[in-house]
């Protein structure tokens, strides 16, 4: 993934006592594997032929290929101390 089309992040909990701290914290990300126009204008896509025929036929209606979703998601806990590097 070179960037995401959607990312939500939340704040599950969070507790704090005696200067430590512990977090739940919630990721969702989405992106998809196809090209827009600003994709196609960088020199690492538009030099190779294969891109440059899936952007037309993204966009050609006699084709209409759709491009690749992917999605994640994760829960992941935080937790330190304050002053900890």
């Amino acid at each position: 993934m070179h960037d995401t089309w959607a990312t939500h992040i939340t704040l599950k909990s969070l507790h704090i006592e005696n200067n430590r701290y512990r977090a739940m914290v919630h990721y969702k990300v989405q992106d998809h594997f196809g090209l827009d126009s600003d994709d196609i204008l960088k020199i690492k896509f538009s030099q190779f032929y294969f891109f440059r025929i899936w952007f037309i036929l993204q966009r050609c209606n006699q084709f209409g290929f759709k491009p690749f979703m992917t999605h994640m998601e994760a829960t992941v806990e935080i937790n330190g101390g304050r002053g900890e590097s």
